[in-house]
Parts: structure tokens; sequence; C-alpha cells
């Protein structure tokens, strides 16, 4: 048996956690945080270069329709980049962080996972009834199976437990 194999199986005895979850999470999250250093650090040298090869690509054919419906997301994008970039980080290392908590069988682990999970819900529901993409949908599915597997498939209970309501 692999040492990873015997890892997970001690924290899924221990406590309702895969050692692949966490190594999902955790990997998220520094891809996001990366992704919102890269946009901070490049935003405006990329922007230029896009620009750059929009004016190409349109100029050798006006009706590229790759090149329309990218005009309409990626300015969006680089010039109002300071929400963005500030999600990015603070959701990349709230991930980071979370995953942490699990990997240390802690409570605060799960609650901050499962409520980032809830949180970004309603935002990637929207997303998918606006643009519906089977990406962004396995993303959603996968992230909600995760949080359900995390609170044990007891939704009720995580929420008594969160708030309070079954102090002993």
């Amino acid at each position: 048996m692999s040492m990873l194999a015997r890892r997970e199986e001690v924290i899924e005895k221990e406590y309702h956690v895969s050692i692949y979850i966490v190594i999902y999470k955790f990997v998220l999250g520094i891809g996001e945080f990366l992704l919102g250093i890269a946009i901070a650090s490049f935003g405006a040298d990329i922007y230029h270069s896009y620009q750059l090869s929009l004016l190409q690509e349109l100029s050798e054919d006006p009706h590229d329709l790759l090149a329309r419906v990218s005009e309409t997301v990626v300015p969006n994008v680089l010039t109002h980049n300071t929400f963005i970039i500030l999600s990015l980080i603070v959701l990349g290392l709230a991930k980071m962080v979370g995953a942490s908590g699990l990997a240390y069988k802690q409570n605060w682990g799960v609650d901050l996972l499962v409520g980032l999970t809830i949180l970004m819900a309603p935002f990637q529901i929207i997303g998918l009834i606006l643009d519906p993409r089977w990406f962004d949908f396995l993303y959603l599915a996968v992230g909600l199976v995760i949080a359900f597997y995390l609170v044990e498939f007891r939704p009720k209970a995580w929420i008594s437990r969160v708030l309070g309501f079954n102090k002993s």
C-alpha cells in the first residue's frame, strides 16, 4: 500500500476528509492565487498584446467570430481587474488555508471550504444560466459534491453546528 493511500485511509477514518479533496482544493487555491497575481503583474502588457493581435486578426477577417466574441470579454477582465484580482487572490488564499485546515483535521477547514462553496454557488449558477458550458457545470457539480461529502451528506446537522444550535 502506498504512503498516499495509507495517509488517505488514516484521514478518512479519523475525519470525514479525503486527501484527494485536500490536494484538489489546495491546487485550485494555488491556481486562483497565481492567476490573480499574474493579472495584477502582467494585465496591462497582456491587454496591449491582445489589442495588437485583435487588430491584426480583424484586418485579415473582419467577421471573425472568435475575435468579435473576445472583444466583449477580454477588455472587461483586463481593464476592470481590481475586483477580479482581489477576488482571485482572496479566494485562492482561502482555499489554500481551508485545505490546510482539512489536512490537520480542523472543523474550521470544513467550515471555510463549505462556506466558500455556498458563497460562490449563486454566482456560478447565474453564470451557467447566462452562458451554459459543460466545464462550468462540472466545476459546480464537483464543488457541491465535495461540500456535501465534507458535511457527511448532513447539511442540516452542519448548519446547526456552525450556527451553534446544538450546544451540549
